[in-house]
């Protein structure tokens, strides 16, 4: 996967073990407009995302296989572009550990169940981030920045 320069997308890759958040957030994420691609195990995401590109990975902290933050340690380690946003089942506590860490990373978290509006939100944030921030640096030398290319226009809900 060449990350040197970003793809222009609208594609989410949303990552859970409960078949329901995935319908949901499929469902919800669709009605906006958006691309989505679910995958029930960081496993399978980890062959998604060799086979294609996402703006976004949203990804649940608390799976079988690989927790969140885990699977965020991946993107990192494999350079992966996206932008990321973790989702937690814990409720919204602002002395949480969770929280502190979440802040420390500077990871948005969406707390389950979720607030449509923050949900929309947060993708419409991470969708401006990775438009705008540069390409991955020194993958293959040129640092292409998004500044220099035409972004894309976000999706409008159908």
């Amino acid at each position: 996967m060449n990350l040197s320069e970003k793809e222009k997308n609208h594609n989410i890759l949303v990552v859970d073990d409960e078949a329901d958040v995935l319908e949901f957030l499929r469902m919800f994420l669709d009605s906006l407009g958006w691309e989505v691609t679910t995958a029930p195990s960081v496993a399978e995401a980890r062959v998604e995302l060799d086979h294609g590109r996402y703006f976004l990975v949203l990804t649940d902290i608390a799976m079988p296989d690989m927790d969140g933050y885990e699977f965020m340690c991946y993107l990192q380690e494999k350079r992966v572009d996206s932008q990321v946003i973790l989702m937690t089942g814990f409720g919204y506590n602002p002395h949480h550990t969770l929280v502190k860490i979440n802040k420390s990373l500077h990871y948005p978290c969406l707390f389950k169940p979720f607030d449509r509006t923050k949900v929309a939100e947060s993708v419409l944030l991470a969708w401006k981030e990775y438009h705008s921030l540069p390409a991955v640096p020194g993958l293959d030398g040129t640092g292409v920045t998004q500044a220099e290319q035409a972004s894309p226009a976000p999706p409008t809900a159908q």
